[in-house]
């Protein structure tokens, strides 16, 4: 088993809860570390009350965040860490809102109120705790189980359903077959879940460097069809799972953007179901239209005219997408020499505007539109006719 070694901050915070009483790291932190994989936050738990927790660490701007169920939250040297009094949760509601909890002083009762066996660990400085044996050997094997009875978990929190997916693929981990099942067979209750909650999750293990096993894996069990059905449809036969997989390869640290696109390719319905914020969906939408446009491209016009509509930084996210099949290097290379001609796309790229038309006598304001466009057109057309005096030279010409 893996040594545990503590920051000096950390190891900081541990004595003083054990000078105390007693205190431990939990969670993710353990299970990391154990796993080999490099820890980023760290949690604690002790059996210190909690108005007691805020006295003893007063000097370390405490905020409350929990009260109810006895969490602090301290910031220290940057950082900042949460302190949870042991606890046990006994009564939830149908939307998992813990409505009963029980503060208790036995870190080991406090593990077995956790989801999965690799985070049901906990460290006291010089030991280490788990909720079981069986703890100890998923550690070893990399194997993820539901604590106890995995239908009763996930009864007690849908949620978790997509937090045993996203955990197992973010670190590399087996799902036990018999948690497998009670997932499928939990798959409904999902929907007990606000869409929220499952969107954070889901962008988390699209963030994720095996977003595709993980969404293999969802749809698989069943649980995609209950989040978003007409995506789970045809989700095999339009081979998304291998655009995801080549996206999870060659552009690791890309916005999930990149693959909402690929899951939402021809089902544009459920995009409704997420709450995407207006950015977001706006990108999306205009990647998903002009999808199939990429292919038909071939002058520096029709590049500009997409142009007008994607602009750069989202036609060249489309560009990335669409090198899975498709060679984008024309495309790549055009953009640039566009953008380094500094070639008019836009009408704020035009040399003559409104008060110029307006100065030819023009003053309807759907004919001064109309010549500001027109005159686009041509300069998109053929760059060197942008000129104030040229523009205007061919508006006289038509009047």
């Amino acid at each position: 088993m893996k040594e545990i070694i503590l920051s000096k901050d950390i190891k900081k915070i541990l004595q003083i809860l054990n000078s105390n009483g007693k205190g431990y790291v939990v969670g993710g932190y353990i299970r990391d570390t154990l796993l080999g994989l490099k820890p980023k936050d760290c949690d604690f738990c002790t059996d210190i009350d909690y108005e007691n927790l805020k006295k003893i660490f007063k000097d370390y701007s405490p905020k409350e965040i929990g009260k109810a169920f006895g969490i602090i939250q301290i910031h220290y040297r940057g950082n900042s860490y949460e302190i949870a009094k042991l606890r046990k949760d006994i009564e939830f509601t149908e939307e998992r809102n813990i409505t009963g909890i029980e503060f208790i002083n036995s870190i080991e009762e406090d593990l077995q109120r956790r989801d999965f066996t690799v985070n049901a660990i906990a460290f006291d400085g010089k030991k280490l705790i788990f909720s079981s044996e069986i703890g100890k050997y998923d550690i070893d094997k990399r194997i993820l189980r539901f604590v106890g009875e995995a239908n009763k978990r996930i009864e007690e929190d849908p949620l978790r359903i997509l937090r045993a997916i996203r955990i197992a693929s973010e670190k590399g981990l087996k799902i036990l077959d018999e948690s497998k099942k009670a997932i499928f067979e939990q798959r409904e209750t999902i929907k007990r879940v606000s869409i929220e909650r499952i969107q954070d999750e889901l962008f988390k293990i699209l963030k994720g460097e095996n977003s595709a096993e993980a969404v293999e894996l969802l749809n698989s069990l069943g649980i995609l069809e209950q989040i978003l059905p007409n995506v789970s449809k045809n989700i095999e036969k339009e081979k998304k799972i291998e655009y995801l997989k080549f996206l999870d390869k060659n552009f690791k640290y890309e916005d999930i953007t990149l693959k909402l696109v690929v899951l939402f390719l021809n089902n544009q319905e459920d995009i409704g179901k997420l709450k995407l914020d207006g950015k977001r969906k706006k990108i999306l939408k205009d990647i998903l239209i002009n999808f199939d446009r990429i292919e038909i491209l071939k002058t520096d016009y029709d590049i500009k005219k997409i142009l007008q509509t994607l602009g750069k930084e989202t036609l060249l996210k489309l560009l990335q997408i669409k090198s899975y099949n498709y060679d984008t290097v024309f495309l790549k290379n055009k953009i640039e020499e566009i953008y380094l001609k500094n070639d008019p796309i836009q009408l704020r790229d035009l040399k003559m505007n409104g008060a110029d038309i307006i100065g030819l006598g023009i003053t309807d304001g759907l004919q001064i539109k109309k010549y500001l466009e027109l005159g686009l057109e041509k300069v998109l057309k053929n760059p060197e006719l942008n000129s104030k005096d040229i523009l205007l030279k061919l508006i006289k010409e038509d009047l």
